[in-house]
């Protein structure tokens, strides 16, 4: 299966037939006959030798483009110790602090529930500021960058309101040299005035303020999921604080005061279903087009529990997002629009869509070199996740994995670069080498690692390369369709 690297075809809803190159980059368009050929190379039934022997026209356009040239082995790259260090020290621009493990609502999907084996169960242990501060410093003592992102997380993280302002205030009176930008997600239930007043205060003193809430549609739909320990759902109280939060707080067009919403998609699921919801954040909740919403599917496990039915959702309704994809729905949509204009709130669910292809790698030259480790960042170059306890891992998303550091030793390069980088390229050297979407390979640790290092989850290599041509297919029938508005966002983009 040796030419499945080449590349892959993908076709538009007008019928155009395209062939994206992987080891290039570039995406050629080709007439019926051309595709038939690539295709019959990619399955290997016909060898690019022999193709290329029966069809000279073939042979000088793919010898013009530089195509079907991907070696068989594109080595990933791998820093030494000294390179690692150096570019991780001084160089994280964002700590995210695990305030508290306690939570006041006990959501049917929450990644701490116990179907969830590769995360920690709910708790009620919470940070003590020693560590907080430790943390602070060793991140902090040589930071070499002008802005710097201080994140909060839980539970809810306004469960430990006070450590919050604790850390927060130790940066300021400390560093007082670095550009401080605070956030945090919240489930809105425990905002208070003073609160937000305290954040307003942050805000004239220079420090930017970004706050993600918790939001899953309409009162029906929100309490199905969205409850509090006692049952009850949460959708007033939390549209109450919101309200609260836009009255206070927003100031439109404000990049440093940001408000936005994480909206989990949950079963049963339909396209009447998301669209529903769309409705509900544009029209009643009536968000100004600078608060952005998000939507998206559940994490990663294999059961949610339904208050309404007080059941597990069964395998057949959780196979049902697989049918229903949010990009293909907001493409659709916005091809059939008679506006001249792409909808912000449509933009922004198209965003990871359009900066995928848009912003892919292409050589107009040789082919690619060398490649990096997916979709992975340098675990502790760009953040660090501080657990309640003081462990260091990549990020809030990734689950039981191996250690970083901690707060007493700091960061450990040793562990990095073992498990980050040598494991995990002898994991996946020989996979990636016969896959035409490793240089566009969107795959993180969130999804890989577990406790002893590489624990992959299963099909998930497949699942890529589904989405990954999906972002294609969406991004050109786009082009296709809508051409000189997806311009406009594409050019808004890149400045």
């Amino acid at each position: 299966m040796k030419n499945q690297r080449y590349g892959m075809i993908f076709q538009t809803t007008l019928g155009s037939n395209y062939f994206y190159d992987s080891g290039t980059g570039k995406v050629i368009g080709c007439d019926s006959k051309e595709i038939k050929l690539i295709d019959r190379i990619l399955k290997n039934e016909i060898s690019l030798e022999k193709a290329c022997e029966e069809n000279k026209e073939f042979k000088e356009f793919i010898e013009k483009e530089n195509l079907f040239r991907c070696p068989e082995r594109i080595p990933f790259y791998i820093p030494t110790i000294e390179e690692l260090e150096a570019s991780i020290k001084g160089q994280c621009t964002q700590i995210i602090i695990e305030l508290t493990e306690e939570c006041n609502l006990r959501c049917g999907y929450c990644i701490y529930n116990k179907h969830h084996p590769k995360y920690r169960d709910f708790g009620n242990r919470s940070m003590p500021f020693e560590i907080a501060k430790k943390t602070l410093d060793i991140v902090l003592k040589d930071y070499k960058r002008d802005k710097f992102f201080l994140t909060f997380y839980g539970g809810e993280p306004l469960a430990n309101f006070d450590l919050m302002k604790k850390c927060i205030e130790y940066v300021r009176n400390n560093y007082k040299e670095i550009n401080l930008g605070v956030s945090f997600t919240t489930n809105l239930t425990l905002l208070t005035i003073d609160m937000i007043n305290y954040f307003n205060t942050l805000y004239s003193d220079g420090i930017s303020i970004n706050i993600m809430c918790s939001i899953d549609g309409p009162k029906d739909i929100h309490d199905r999921f969205r409850r509090f320990k006692n049952g009850k759902g949460s959708f007033e109280k939390v549209i109450e604080n919101f309200n609260l939060l836009m009255d206070n707080f927003y100031e439109k067009n404000n990049g440093n005061k940001n408000i936005s919403i994480n909206c989990v998609i949950t079963p049963p699921c339909s396209e009447e279903k998301i669209s529903l919801i769309k409705n509900f954040f544009e029209k009643e909740l009536n968000l100004p087009d600078d608060v952005k919403f998000n939507l998206g599917y559940i994490d990663e496990g294999d059961m949610v529990f339904d208050y309404n039915e007080n059941k597990e959702v069964n395998e057949e309704e959780m196979v049902s997002f697989e049918s229903v994809s949010i990009s293909n729905w907001v493409t659709n949509n916005v091809i059939k629009s008679n506006e001249h204009f792409i909808k912000r709130s449509d933009i922004n669910l198209l965003l990871p869509t359009i900066q995928a292809i848009s912003h892919r790698r292409v050589s107009s030259g040789d082919i690619f070199k060398e490649k990096f480790l997916h979709g992975n960042c340098i675990p502790g170059q760009r953040r660090l996740y501080v657990t309640v306890d003081g462990e260091f891992k990549p990020c809030e998303r990734v689950g039981k994995c191996p250690s970083i550091g901690n707060y007493k030793d700091g960061i450990n390069i040793e562990n990095i670069l073992k498990y980050y980088f040598k494991e995990y390229i002898e994991y996946y050297e020989d996979k990636c080498s016969k896959c035409w979407a490793q240089e566009l390979c969107s795959i993180c640790y969130s999804r890989n690692m577990g406790e002893n290092g590489i624990d992959e989850e299963e099909g998930l290599c497949e699942e890529t390369r589904r989405e990954i041509k999906m972002k294609f297919e969406n991004y050109y029938n786009l082009l296709e369709n809508k051409k000189s508005e997806l311009k406009e966002v594409v050019d808004e983009i890149i400045v």
